[in-house]
């Protein structure tokens, strides 16, 4: 399969460099894998990680959390889930404590029937904030995260403290090219393997995408068809001038989806938005995952300022 064509106007599945073999990700691990459906309440992990599940507008949206501090809310891509976040969710505490959810349709959340995009996300997040009794959070998101993020901030300016967008566009990204067949008769599972497997350099070792395989099947076909669909059709270029929020924007210099070229238009946009590039791919949070936190954590010691 050919390297895939990303059209934007103008995909972190962030994979963190977190030990997966800890007891904390594999007993997080195993929950979500086990059963993708289940919806644990108030689970400690490792004396640390926290797992619960919280309810917005009818549905349970899955969450990690760890830290004391300013909240900050981690947001996922379209194939990964709240598990890429673990190390950086306790990584600045006692100033900052993490937040990890797992969208709708991801994960230990809910699956309804439908649901599954860019604007349902957005909203999703701020009634979860309601929820959660947070009122301008720290906002971090990877690739369709981004995307998400950038509409919340569009729509709800007043929620947001501070943006993180990392490997992400704003204009459409086309992942797959036959939308409307994933899930029938294209299996999801293929279809999600070929867009994690396909957006690591040639030659990366399987071992460092594994942990993201063994996460796809914690969604199904119709959440991944509407997210990518969604996706497609997104376009907030020309916009974002009007975000005021410090704005950090991080890209991979060898990211051949979510390109500097974009990132540097996201920045242009942005007054003030700062820019750090990777000398990576699309996934900077696995292949430098030591500069990645380092790097959010000088953005977050400015924001105390």
């Amino acid at each position: 399969m050919t390297r895939r064509i990303l059209l934007c106007s103008s995909l972190f599945f962030g994979l963190t460099g977190c030990d997966l073999h800890s007891p904390a990700l594999q007993q997080d691990r195993l929950t979500s894998l086990g059963s993708a459906q289940t919806h644990a309440t108030a689970t400690r992990v490792n004396g640390e990680i926290r797992r619960r599940s919280v309810t917005i507008d009818g549905v349970s949206l899955s969450i990690l959390e760890a830290g004391t501090g300013d909240p900050i809310i981690f947001v996922h891509g379209v194939v990964t889930t709240s598990n890429i976040f673990p190390k950086y969710l306790n990584a600045y505490s006692p100033d900052f404590r993490g937040i990890a959810v797992d969208l709708r349709g991801y994960g230990d959340s809910q699956k309804p029937d439908s649901g599954f995009t860019v604007k349902q996300f957005s909203t999703d997040l701020i009634a979860l904030a309601d929820k959660l009794g947070i009122d301008k959070p720290v906002w971090v998101g990877v690739s369709m995260g981004g995307m998400i993020l950038q509409q919340l901030a569009l729509d709800y300016p007043e929620r947001v403290r501070a943006l993180v967008l990392v490997s992400t566009t704003d204009g459409a990204m086309v992942l797959d090219k036959d939308l409307p067949t994933i899930g029938n008769p294209r299996d999801y599972r293929e279809v999600s393997t070929n867009i994690i497997v396909e957006s690591f350099p040639q030659g990366t070792p399987s071992t460092l995408y594994q942990p993201l395989l063994d996460r796809i099947p914690t969604w199904n076909g119709t959440v991944l068809r509407e997210a990518l669909t969604s996706m497609a059709q997104a376009n907030v270029h020309g916009r974002l001038h009007t975000i005021t929020a410090p704005t950090l924007v991080i890209v991979g210099a060898k990211d051949d989806v979510a390109t500097p070229a974009i990132a540097r238009g996201i920045q242009a946009q942005i007054a003030g938005a700062q820019l750090v590039e990777f000398n990576t791919g699309h996934f900077m949070m696995a292949e430098d995952p030591e500069r990645f936190r380092t790097v959010l954590g000088e953005f977050l010691q400015i924001l105390k300022r």
